[in-house]
């Protein structure tokens, strides 16, 4: 290849690259879509987005709408490439034990494959329910990246709160348990 038909080249791609990265900062720019997470922090309490995704146990799939009314829920978003996930999955592992009667615990793999988040949960010992979603398009619209993220729904649907700090698992908690 010739010098000129090089550089011409090289022009072209750095060009492509610019055009791309444009496009993602005003698509995140103009991005429309109020997230439950920023409806929480705008002060509402807004109704869980129904899901109707494959349990990574492969025990057929599990809807979200399955449970309203019954039981309030706990919703962890996870994946096995997530290292803080560990930690809170393990400490929501634990609350299970203490309210898994009253509080369905749901987990949400994202952005992950399937066979690494099986492993996963086996290798951390996380015993409640997970389903797939691969494509991580549940996950954004409760609030996109990053994760761990969890929320709380109550027996009416309506999410009344985000963890965001240590203590708010078991506030939360108690509140949805006693709802």
């Amino acid at each position: 290849m010739t010098r000129p038909a090089m550089l011409a080249a090289q022009g072209l791609a750095v060009a492509l690259v610019i055009g791309l990265l444009a496009l993602l900062v005003w698509r995140v720019a103009n991005d429309n879509s109020k997230g439950v997470a920023q409806a929480l922090k705008d002060g509402e309490h807004p109704t869980a987005p129904a899901f109707d995704l494959s349990r990574l146990d492969g025990r057929g799939r599990f809807d979200l709408m399955s449970l309203r009314g019954k039981k309030p829920i706990v919703l962890d978003f996870w994946a096995s490439w997530c290292v803080p996930c560990i930690h809170e999955s393990t400490r929501l592992e634990a609350a299970l034990k203490r309210y898994g009667d009253r509080v369905a615990f749901i987990g949400v793999d994202t952005k992950d494959f399937s066979g690494d988040a099986r492993d996963w949960q086996r290798k951390h010992g996380i015993t409640y329910p997970s389903v797939h979603d691969g494509s991580g398009s549940v996950l954004a619209k409760w609030g996109g990246l990053p994760i761990p993220r969890i929320f709380f729904v109550a027996r009416s649907g309506k999410v009344v709160g985000e963890l965001i700090v240590e203590e708010d698992l078991p506030r939360y908690l108690r509140q949805i348990a006693a709802s």
